[in-house]
């Protein structure tokens, strides 16, 4: 299954306008699974930001209208309550959820952890391998959703042999996954 050359070019319009804002960023979520594991068809690009409340007009003014729906105020409010908030690019339906980068010791180190990787012709910060399993995991522990243990397994299958094993226990014990972290490890 490949992605829509229509999502693709959205996913890079969008990649392009965050990068002209200068905000750290770290893409998560399908996209990220696509590039490390399995391609998953989606409608949502999903990007961790370092972002501050007078960031908000800097995001409006990347993602202009009419192609853009980004309301500044609803951004400004959901930045000042760290809350996650979406841009939606009318021409292709992509929707960009942007999730402010929490202010507490996984979130800082995952960040810092980011990596560029390839996704498509287009090089992007991304959140590492290990990074996206933990996450997909607190998801899962959540609500358990097929969709999630699908990911999860597919960036183990295909990435195993190159993540960080103790990093990845550590931080599963921490976030109290380390369960659900296991039954990935021993399929």
């Amino acid at each position: 299954m490949e992605q829509p050359s229509e999502q693709i070019e959205a996913f890079q319009r969008a990649v392009d306008a965050l990068e002209s804002t200068k905000i750290p960023y770290a893409v998560t979520g399908s996209w990220v699974v696509s590039a490390y594991g399995i391609l998953r068809a989606t409608h949502d690009l999903d990007v961790v930001i370092a972002v501050r409340g007078e960031d908000a007009a800097k995001i409006v003014a990347a993602f202009p209208y009419p192609r853009y729906y980004a309301d500044e105020v609803a951004i400004t409010e959901a930045i000042a309550a760290r809350s996650f908030f979406n841009v939606i690019d009318g021409d292709s339906t992509l929707k960009i959820d942007f999730w402010p980068l929490k202010d507490d010791d996984y979130s800082r180190e995952q960040f810092r952890r980011r990596k560029i990787v390839m996704m498509g012709e287009r090089r992007v910060w991304a959140l590492a391998a290990e990074d996206i399993i933990l996450a997909k995991l607190l998801w899962i522990k959540m609500s358990d959703s097929e969709r999630q243990w699908r990911d999860v397994q597919s960036v183990w299958a295909l990435k195993k042999g190159e993540l960080d094993l103790p990093y990845l226990r550590q931080w599963a014990s921490r976030l109290s996954v380390a369960d659900l972290l296991s039954k990935v490890t021993s399929s």
